[in-house]
């Protein structure tokens, strides 16, 4: 779904933010991208939606060369939910605002509504579509950035991240939103400073460090490098820190490490 290959960009030559990144991510797969501040994750995200351009090397998108399409072209394939919800809020009610996407996409009236009504749904909005975005809490706010993701019907989800200032049971709601599009065949990437967060959603890791990437692989295979997480500033779930001091094997969750204490 996503292939990087040799991947580099820079916003002036001097300064490259990501150099030689090559990658490839499965369809219907939820990755993390994970690293220091300015470790060039969330411009990773703006190249996977074609805001930006690389600089050299090349990225496809299902099959599509960014180099070589429009950011509203490939709106119909990718979705992108940014790391601050005022700032991609500009509707009044929000209902327009999660019915904005569809109707760039040339979808019927019908079609609109329909798309509209089950996204606001699945982020549990249904009863405020006539309320002002920015009356609603962080949370709220977040949630309607996400529907209006869901709304385009995407193939890629970009997520920037996605938990930052959520309560827990805001947490909770999101990842049940992330399994659901998964099992429904959407493709997931995702910025995140949070590693439990991390372990219990990601299929997939890429390690960001110095412009490139440090290494990609499986959530579990990836946090057994010690090195490399020391080396990219991170630190391991505490589920899985916690199943290494019980002598039990990696459990990238809270429900994995009771069900392996119990079968030990």
């Amino acid at each position: 779904m996503v292939t990087a290959e040799q991947l580099a960009f820079s916003y002036s030559p001097a300064t490259p933010v990501l150099e030689n990144v090559s990658f490839h991510i499965q369809p219907g797969k939820i990755a993390a991208i994970a690293g220091r501040n300015g470790a060039g994750k969330s411009t990773l995200l703006r190249l996977c939606n074609a805001l930006l351009k690389p600089s050299s090397g090349r990225l496809l998108v299902h099959g599509i060369d960014t180099r070589e399409t429009s950011a509203s072209k490939l709106a119909r394939h990718v979705a992108t939910v940014f790391q601050t919800p005022e700032q991609q809020i500009f509707a009044s009610r929000v209902l327009d605002e999660i019915s904005f996407g569809p109707k760039q996409l040339g979808c019927t009236r019908a079609q609109i509504q329909e798309a509209a009504a089950s996204a606001m749904q699945r982020v549990g909005l249904s009863g405020l579509a006539e309320s002002h975005p920015l009356d609603l809490s962080h949370a709220g706010r977040r949630f309607v950035t996400l529907a209006s993701a869901l709304a385009m019907k995407p193939r890629l989800l970009l997520l920037d991240e996605p938990q930052q200032g959520l309560d827990a049971a805001a947490i909770q709601k999101l990842e049940t939103i992330l399994r659901a599009e998964k099992a429904a065949g959407v493709t997931i990437l995702f910025t995140c400073h949070d590693m439990d967060f991390i372990g219990r959603n990601a299929d997939d890791l890429l390690v960001f460090g110095g412009g490139r990437l440090l290494r990609s692989g499986p959530v579990s295979d990836v946090f057994s490098d010690e090195t490399l997480i020391q080396q990219a500033g991170l630190k391991l779930p505490d589920s899985l820190r916690m199943a290494q001091m019980l002598s039990l094997p990696p459990a990238l969750s809270c429900e994995q490490l009771i069900d392996l204490w119990r079968s030990r």
